[in-house]
């Protein structure tokens, strides 16, 4: 063939992403709950400070009382060298010798400094990292509006501890308490007064070091609760265990960067790193939290890779952008060594069960994903979904968007309406090129796909985990689905098994002993051109 496209797929022979050397292999080990807090700086009751007391509550200092000479610059950005208490045996550096030490918490005298810099009257307050290494056994827990936590400025191929950079090292005394390097959540001071909402939080140019997470419960490197208005920017997060660790033994509930419960901002020039559960986690409930504007940006997520999801964007909110970011290598390991997998997207849109009585479903709407490649991930590249009978992730819009060598379907919509795909390509997968499908095992009568639009798609040599048979690029087992254009396409006779174009089928859905057959309806395909593949195919019903 001479399509430009099929150059894409040179040399023709690279493999769906659907394990590597540590697929299969069980955590000898598999904790299930991180352990109680032990060693100098846990108290005997198991609570690490800092966590349920915040820091900044702790200090002896009050407002200006908190700034030390020669900290604060003439622009009024506050070093934070001036405040680390650190013992003589450890002077400041960027070695990772520091990890391992028993005596050394950064993170007191860092909220000290963060005490001072809200004392200052500028519209923005800032507080500076120099480049090196800093410990924390807890989290920082800013609670002030307008202030900016930063470091020099960070390039995109900065290695792990590179010297003019700055680290932050978050060593857990306790991984399930707030066990990331920074947690914004509402909070309630010493006098009573309520905090309901940080506004205007910048995090810049740092590198975040995880040596540990939580079992338990999930959170972030980067948690962010009723956070308005906030930023994080140029910022890399890598898990790094202090000693070497199967993906199936991560902390398997530990994530990248979650902006939660009403949380909004801005996510920019970021790169998330083997965190174990996702990558970047959005999460609020329409109706119930606010829901402002995220904007997700050249960010590039990969190797998310524990026992539990380990999807790379979860998307479980309203109002997100997702643009010009590269999504790959994301992979689930479980950790009982199986080697059956069914987790490990790209991208996951998805509503999700209740919290409590009371409490609405968060449900995904008004979603903009464009200009974004998902590749080389172990589930679908993207992937929509609900486990709710009557709710669906809605008004959903994918614009330029690639997805390729992905170890299922390159796009999946298991749950959707007023869903639009234009300008999407989707090759070398391992299963279905597209795949819309409303079979589930809840109710019959749950609705799932519907109001499906798709608009000059580009679709070649997927089906490449078939050994025989023959199987379709785009495979409809929905009704109101529109296509309108397409190219569907087998560039070599020999790669893959997709040798068909479009197939609709009947399918079943229900629980088991409940289950009805339902057929295609009000589908309309047009525009379509074939390239080595059948052409449209009419409705089959096998059932």
């Amino acid at each position: 063939m001479s399509q430009d496209f099929c150059s894409l797929d040179l040399p023709f022979a690279e493999p769906p992403f659907l394990a590597d050397e540590t697929t299969g292999v069980a955590c000898p080990d598999y904790a299930t709950q991180s352990p109680v807090c032990t060693g100098p700086f846990c108290p005997a009751s198991g609570v690490c400070p800092g966590t349920r007391t915040l820091h900044e509550d702790l200090n002896a200092c009050q407002g200006a009382g908190c700034c030390l000479p020669g900290s604060v610059d003439p622009d009024g950005v506050v070093n934070v060298l001036p405040y680390l208490a650190r013992p003589a045996g450890w002077p400041f550096s960027a070695s990772p010798s520091v990890d391992r030490s028993t005596d050394v918490d950064d993170s007191p005298s860092i909220a000290t400094a963060i005490e001072c810099a809200a004392s200052l009257g500028a519209p923005r307050r800032t507080v500076a990292f120099p480049a090196g290494r800093y410990v924390l056994r807890t989290p920082l827990r800013p609670h002030y509006d307008a202030l900016t936590l930063e470091g020099p400025e960070l390039s995109p191929s900065a290695g792990p501890g590179d010297p003019g950079t700055a680290t932050l090292v978050a060593v857990p005394c306790n991984p399930e308490q707030y066990p990331g390097a920074i947690q914004v959540t509402h909070v309630v001071k010493r006098d009573g007064t309520v905090i309901s909402a940080i506004r205007g939080l910048w995090i810049r140019n740092l590198q975040i070091a995880l040596t540990d997470g939580p079992r338990r419960t999930a959170n972030s490197g980067i948690q962010l609760n009723t956070c308005s208005d906030c930023k994080v920017e140029n910022v890399i997060v890598r898990y790094s265990p202090l000693a070497p660790q199967l993906p199936s033994c991560k902390p398997g509930n530990l994530e990248g960067i979650g902006l939660t419960w009403g949380s909004g901002g801005v996510i920019r020039n970021v790169i998330v790193d083997g965190t174990a559960k996702g990558g970047i986690y959005l999460s609020s409930i329409t109706g119930y939290h606010d829901t402002p504007p995220i904007l997700v940006e050249n960010c590039e997520i990969k190797n998310i890779n524990g026992p539990i999801g380990a999807s790379a964007i979860k998307i479980v909110t309203s109002n997100v952008t997702v643009r010009n970011c590269n999504v790959h290598h994301n992979m689930i390991h479980p950790g009982d060594g199986s080697t059956t997998v069914s987790g490990g997207h790209g991208l996951w849109i998805a509503t999700q069960i209740p919290h409590g009585p009371g409490i609405p479903s968060p449900v995904p709407e008004n979603i903009v994903v464009q200009d974004s490649f998902f590749h080389h991930n172990g589930g679908a590249g993207i992937a929509l979904a609900s486990a709710i009978e009557e709710d669906r992730p809605t008004g959903i819009l994918f614009k330029g968007v690639r997805s390729a060598y992905n170890g299922s379907h390159g796009v999946h919509v298991q749950a959707g309406t007023d869903v639009a795909f234009r300008d999407v390509w989707s090759w070398g997968n391992a299963l279905y090129g597209v795949l819309l499908s409303s079979r589930t095992a809840l109710p019959a009568s749950s609705v799932r796909v519907g109001g499906v639009t798709l608009e000059d798609l580009l679709v070649f040599d997927n089906a490449l985990r078939f050994t025989s048979g023959s199987y379709p690029g785009i495979r409809i087992e929905a009704s109101d689905v529109t296509i309108r254009g397409a190219t569907v396409a087998r560039c070599n006779p020999w790669r893959g098994s997709q040798s068909r174009s479009i197939q609709q089928q009947c399918w079943l859905s229900g629980p088991a002993g409940g289950q009805a057959r339902f057929h295609p309806e009000d589908n309309l395909i047009s525009g379509v051109t074939a390239y080595g593949t059948s052409a449209p195919e009419a409705l089959a019903c096998p059932y």
